[in-house]
């Protein structure tokens, strides 16, 4: 396992975080068994990886985790969560991250991040206002020197968002979790990778596979397998078909390696500097262990270089602004990629 370095007083993750949307979202992505997410997250515990993150809006993964975790030195592992909602005043943000302490059943948390920012065309009433900025600001801080975090995150924030922080904040808030991969790369093109690296912020990239998608086992006219890749703009028609020709690319230096075609998307992932992790979600130990194997994987630099084209041929087909998840502007987004309902 490789490692990287968050913060200024040296948080040390691992390049493959454990995700563990599926562990407690049954609605999303079914029912799952104790016995079987004590052998993921067992495994990735032994073979290196430190890094488990989750949410409060996880369905019951916070207190599965509280449960699988109880028996191994806290110290040795670094845990991730987040807050969702509308408001981030201290006393509502020390509030539930108080509740997520005891589901968890640990006094702090190594990072502390912000789920997402409102946004009035996905799923919130409001747009996101100068005092929650300062808030979200604030509201870290003191967490942070009242010991119940050591680092404030974002996740899914764009650059305007970015933007409408004091610099000072990012000495507390020293993540942003975005979806990043072959596939998806609107985060990259709008100039947030630049904007963070400026800031001394480090990426975690969530759905690095793009929901299966880059595993090549879903193929073009198949059907979703999960309520979360209707909702996932990379699973609707014209962009599926169009996202395939990178899939087939991937596929094809797969085959040329003898590795597998998830290994090949998930190495292109960590091998971009500005990302400290990537998440990967997943309850088989066989595939945790395929992702483990990636970081060491040695792909040669014309093949990253290819898939890089590739890439970003496929990403210059989209509108820009595209938000992976389709929201309250379900159809808007629709017309966007050329499908009128």
């Amino acid at each position: 396992m490789k490692y990287s370095i968050i913060g200024r007083d040296g948080l040390r993750v691992s390049k493959i975080a454990l995700g563990t949307w599926s562990f407690g979202s049954v609605r999303a992505w079914g029912e799952s068994r104790l016995e079987d997410l004590r052998k993921v997250v067992d495994y990735a515990l032994d073979n290196g990886v430190n890094f488990i993150d989750t949410a409060e809006g996880y369905g019951s993964s916070e207190e599965i985790l509280g449960v699988l975790l109880k028996d191994y030195e806290r110290e040795d592992i670094v845990l991730a969560t987040k807050i969702g909602g509308k408001r981030f005043d201290y006393e509502t943000v020390k509030s539930r991250l108080l509740k997520s302490l005891e589901r968890l059943q640990t006094d702090y948390v190594d990072l502390y991040q912000i789920h997402w920012p409102k946004m009035k065309h996905l799923w919130h009433r409001e747009d996101m206002t100068e005092k929650d900025y300062l808030d979200i600001y604030g509201s870290m801080l003191r967490l942070k020197e009242e010991g119940l975090i050591r680092y404030g995150g974002l996740s899914n924030f764009r650059l305007h968002h970015l933007k409408m922080f004091p610099d000072e904040a990012f000495k507390v808030l020293v993540t942003n979790q975005v979806p990043y991969s072959l596939v998806w790369r609107f985060y990259e093109v709008e100039g947030v990778i630049d904007y963070c690296r400026a800031k001394g912020m480090l990426l975690l990239a969530y759905s690095p596979l793009a929901q299966g998608l880059l595993t090549g086992k879903f193929k073009p006219g198949g059907k979703p397998l999960y309520p979360t890749q209707k909702a996932n703009i990379l699973f609707n028609e014209p962009v599926f078909s169009r996202a395939w020709r990178v899939v087939e690319e991937v596929i094809r230096v797969a085959e040329e390696l003898d590795v597998k075609p998830a290994q090949v998307a998930l190495k292109w992932v960590i091998e971009q500097d500005i990302v400290a992790s990537a998440i990967v979600g997943t309850r088989s130990v066989e595939h945790l262990k395929e992702n483990i194997e990636a970081v060491e994987l040695n792909i040669p630099r014309q093949y990253l270089d290819m898939l890089n084209k590739v890439s970003l041929e496929f990403q210059s087909t989209l509108p820009r602004g595209l938000e992976m998840w389709i929201g309250n502007n379900r159809t808007e987004v629709l017309e966007k990629i050329g499908i009128k309902k």
